[in-house]
């Protein structure tokens, strides 16, 4: 009896261990450490500024963004009596892009943040940097 409840203990343990390995991954691919600190989508300039420092290069740049959308409206009086129709509506807005280059070292991959109105929303990692390890 008691090799049956130990396997199932190593069992869980395994499972555990797996979904705390998908934990990391996600948080991985949603961040950067910086040092031993994790920066994340939805973070701030200002918050990844005060973790990793300043940037090896920034740009920023302004984007007019369209976002189109179904909308339902009053029926012209020969479509229907009094029914609901659809059209399409637009709306333009300008969006603030900055991206940010963290070059880690020789032995590092680079790191591209890009942070839409100010807050983080994406991290790409590009190839081996070239500046001498930090």
């Amino acid at each position: 009896m008691r090799r049956h409840s130990s396997g199932w203990l190593l069992a869980l343990l395994g499972v555990c261990l797996g979904v705390c390995s998908l934990v990391a991954r996600a948080a991985w691919a949603d961040g950067m450490y910086c040092g031993s600190r994790l920066i994340s989508v939805g973070d701030t300039l200002y918050q990844v500024r005060s973790v990793c420092g300043e940037p090896d290069d920034a740009q920023r740049r302004v984007e007019t963004r369209t976002v189109r959308r179904r909308v339902r409206v009053p029926c012209a009086r020969h479509q229907s009596q009094g029914g609901q129709c659809e059209t399409t509506v637009e709306h333009s807005t300008d969006v603030v892009v900055d991206d940010w280059t963290y070059d880690l070292g020789r032995q590092r991959f680079i790191r591209y943040l890009t942070f839409l109105d100010g807050r983080l929303a994406s991290v790409q990692t590009g190839s081996y940097g070239s500046r001498d390890d930090r």
